[in-house]
């Protein structure tokens, strides 16, 4: 689906043109200028280009935190950070043989165990924020109440050790953006008694720990996240769980809430149960970011994708 306010002329090659629908119905959504979508040139030139000003490329969507620390733009472009409606959490692999997840007492020691200001600060560079469960602070169906798992190693290495746990060796999946991420974690897992063997690659091999998630954390429509759904909920296509009768009787009593006011919180609901069943490793709600040629006036759309309706030029 297009932006609200534009026409494609031409989608049969690598370069996308968008052209200002001039019939459009509200005027203040036609863009001044024609949209020109590079998608051949690798995002590592289309960076050095903005960061050059070389006038080739203006912006460039999706950077990771690495990419967004590493970029020096001085006079002529900068890294635009918008708040994204998503979450990077670790999903725990309870179906695993003889899974240690399946103990709310280890999910809760893991999560003790995760200093989540350095995952923040030194694996994504200051880009995003805390979170306490899978809903951003202020948003709809976040609890105000809640606040993210305290850091407590001792506590966290006596239940590790209580469970037998000590020095054994944890799979993780991620994806390779969030490498700095998994360095914060391998190294807090380690001073708890565990050891981290990251896995970078796209595939999903037999017998994995934690999986790291980056994902759409809630819509207007959708209140309770496709995190909920997907990983705890009924028919969830990528459920890494056993069923769990609780939750989907809190699923089932949103589906039965009427929108407003009363559905809210059943939503809060939902996320005291993630949180304090400490279902999943909860980390941090990333920014998304833009690299922006000092040419462009922009404004980023508050949302998870990458939308440019509301990019002008000067």
């Amino acid at each position: 689906m297009l932006a609200d306010g534009i026409s494609t002329l031409d989608t049969r090659s690598p370069q996308v043109v968008l052209e200002p629908n001039l019939t459009h119905w509200n005027p203040g959504r036609i863009p001044k200028v024609r949209i020109i979508y590079e998608n051949a040139i690798p995002k590592e030139d289309a960076i050095k280009s903005v960061a050059a000003g070389d006038g080739k490329v203006d912006v460039v969507t999706d950077l990771t935190p690495a990419e967004a620390h590493a970029f020096q733009g001085g006079s002529v472009a900068a890294i635009h950070s918008q708040p994204a409606k998503t979450v990077l959490a670790g999903v725990f692999n309870e179906n695993k043989l003889d899974s240690p997840w399946t103990s709310i007492e280890v999910r809760r020691a893991m999560n003790m165990a995760i200093d989540r200001d350095a995952v923040l600060q030194q694996g994504a560079h200051g880009y995003g924020s805390v979170m306490p469960a899978f809903i951003q602070t202020g948003r709809y169906g976040a609890d105000p109440k809640l606040e993210p798992y305290k850091l407590d190693e001792a506590a966290a290495a006596a239940a590790i050790e209580k469970a037998g746990l000590k020095g054994r060796e944890i799979l993780v999946l991620a994806s390779p953006d969030w490498e700095g991420v998994v360095e914060v974690m391998t190294a807090n897992l380690a001073k708890v008694g565990l050891k981290v063997r990251a896995d970078f690659s796209k595939t999903e091999p037999e017998g994995w720990d934690i999986k790291l998630v980056w994902h759409f954390d809630w819509s207007p429509q959708y209140p309770v996240g496709v995190v909920h759904r997907e990983f705890f909920g009924n028919n969830g296509a990528h459920r890494a769980m056993p069923e769990d009768p609780q939750f989907d009787a809190l699923y089932a009593k949103l589906l039965r809430t009427p929108h407003q006011p009363a559905q809210e919180e059943v939503v809060r609901e939902v996320e005291r149960y993630v949180h304090d069943q400490a279902r999943a490793l909860f980390l941090i709600s990333p920014s998304t970011l833009f690299a922006v040629s000092n040419r462009v006036s922009f404004v980023a759309y508050d949302t998870c994708m990458s939308e440019l309706a509301e990019t002008t030029v000067r």
